[in-house]
């Protein structure tokens, strides 16, 4: 339908202009759409119905294309939808020659079956009156359709001496010809019925109509019997709507609750009330995850990682490049380690974990990367003596707590802080993790999750992002203490610090071993 002619609450001559310029146009162009126009009616004071009108069955091959089985794909796909009765106009003439049997017998196949889902009217009976002047000839005029299980309700319905008029004037028109119909169709049938009367009066061996025809006399016969049937069709189906309206009053509640809880997002003290409710099932649930939570790890199986999977998180996000401190360049270079690092049976690599266990496989990564990446020390063993030399006391005078110093220092610094680097950042996205997840779990599994569920996206986002700066800070701050704690290890040689104490060095020289007595080496 052109878009200029469709729209809402339009007067029925406008709907009646539409229908008729569309159906010009289509003649115009020789075409059939299988395109439905649809025009919805709506009052308070009617039932539910759908009218769906086809095209007319009969048509001359020598002018344009035969559309029948257009039509028949639209009545076969209209039927099968549930609660739908076919209604058939039959032409006032013989049964044998009514072309519309043999079409709805070639649409939808067995007779019976169709017939029994169908109402029957013949319309124009104003044709058939003087054929079947007598209820003798009406009756058997109607034996065939009756046998057949067809009993038609028989329809006058007056026409227009010219239809091809103007829009406007032959709506008009139809207008006034359609509010005269029921008086003059009402004339027609009683001239007709009395004259049966009359013959039957003057020939006592004749007879009346049959019941079965005369209660289907006029369209309101028609109209009473289609009410009959859409009322029957009700009551058939009062109990499944009955339930489909409790459960679409249920929903509505539902709807209704929601959206009051919604409301209480407009109103900034609400939304600091809820946030800080969320926050604090936020807060329980991380310390849960964190002391080991068996239900969220059967709840959510899918939230669990192993430690390729931890690692793999850590390099694809984007803290993985973000300064840390001056330490940040060098963490590739421990990436490197981890990545060809063999992971021992009791570091538990490929175990799922949530939460704790996260954390702790984590520390233990790093402390045995750690061990095994530490450098040889003696391989400074040329460059000692320089290490060792002081302004003071000569030549022969050497200070060796000082190159000690400076060899742990070497040794182990360049391995310790680029790594407690990528440990604050490995556990530091392992809790960054549990705040996102934590979210999820609070809004889909807690007394209070259809509030939460109404909060706008805007305060996810911002929550996620206060949470995400307050975690960098926190991690700023952890590597600044934990690399000032390390100093002390670095600034004297002292045997009561704990530290790693070998009993038996190997400085790689043959037949020369130092052993440890009492802290030194001998």
């Amino acid at each position: 339908l052109d878009p200029n002619l469709a729209g809402e609450s339009l007067p029925m001559d406008a709907v009646f202009a539409a229908i008729t310029k569309h159906n010009k146009m289509l003649a115009q162009e020789d075409r059939f759409s299988t395109k439905p126009l649809t025009l919805i009616f709506r009052a308070s004071d009617v039932q539910n119905m759908r009218f769906v009108d086809t095209p007319g069955i009969i048509s001359n091959k020598g002018q344009g294309k035969d559309n029948r089985g257009d039509i028949q794909s639209i009545l076969r796909n209209t039927m099968k939808k549930p609660n739908t009765k076919l209604c058939v106009l039959l032409e006032p003439k013989e049964f044998s020659t009514n072309p519309i049997i043999d079409f709805c017998d070639e649409t939808f196949g067995d007779r019976n079956k169709w017939t029994d889902n169908a109402i029957f009217l013949m319309t124009k009976f104003d044709k058939q009156l003087e054929d079947a002047r007598t209820g003798s000839k009406a009756n058997k005029f109607f034996q065939e359709f009756h046998d057949n299980g067809m009993v038609p309700h028989l329809v006058i319905t007056p026409t227009l001496p010219k239809e091809d008029l103007p829009a406007e004037e032959l709506f008009q028109q139809r207008k006034e010809l359609l509010g005269s119909a029921t008086e003059k169709e009402e004339a027609l049938f009683s001239t007709w019925l009395f004259g049966h009367q009359k013959f039957l009066q003057e020939h006592p061996d004749d007879e009346l109509l049959v019941p079965a025809t005369n209660k289907r006399i006029g369209f309101e016969t028609a109209k009473k019997k289609m009410r009959e049937i859409m009322l029957e069709d009700t009551a058939m189906r009062l109990p499944e709507v009955l339930t489909s309206l409790r459960k679409d009053l249920a929903s509505c509640q539902n709807d209704l609750k929601g959206l009051k809880e919604k409301e209480r997002f407009n109103d900034p003290r609400e939304v600091k009330i809820v946030v800080g409710h969320v926050l604090e099932k936020v807060q329980k649930r991380i310390y849960a995850y964190l002391d080991g939570d068996l239900e969220t790890a059967v709840k959510f199986p899918e939230k669990l990682q192993n430690l390729d999977d931890e690692l793999e998180e850590e390099e694809d996000s984007e803290w993985c490049a973000k300064e840390l401190n001056h330490y940040t360049v060098e963490e590739e270079s421990w990436r490197e380690r981890v990545s060809d690092f063999d992971y021992p049976d009791e570091i538990q690599a490929g175990k799922k974990f949530l939460g704790g266990k996260q954390v702790q496989r984590a520390i233990a990564m790093f402390a045995l990367v750690m061990i095994d990446s530490l450098p040889d020390p003696f391989k400074l063993k040329e460059y000692a003596a320089t290490g060792s030399g002081y302004l003071q006391g000569g030549l022969q005078r050497e200070n060796w707590e000082r190159v000690i110093t400076s060899i742990t220092k070497m040794s182990v610094k360049e391995i310790t802080h680029p790594g407690i680097n990528f440990l604050i950042k490995h556990v530091g996205q392992i809790f960054r993790r549990l705040f996102n997840i934590a979210l999820d779990d609070v809004k889909h599994c807690d007394e209070f999750s259809t509030t939460f569920k109404l909060m706008p996206p805007a305060i996810d986002t911002h929550l996620t992002r206060m949470f995400d700066e307050m975690l960098w800070g926190l991690m700023e701050n952890a590597a600044s203490k934990s690399h000032l704690s390390l100093e002390p290890m670095y600034s004297t040689i002292d045997p009561s610090l704990p530290t790693f104490h070998p009993d038996h060095i190997d400085d790689g020289i043959e037949n020369e071993n130092l052993y440890m007595c009492n802290g030194n080496g001998v």
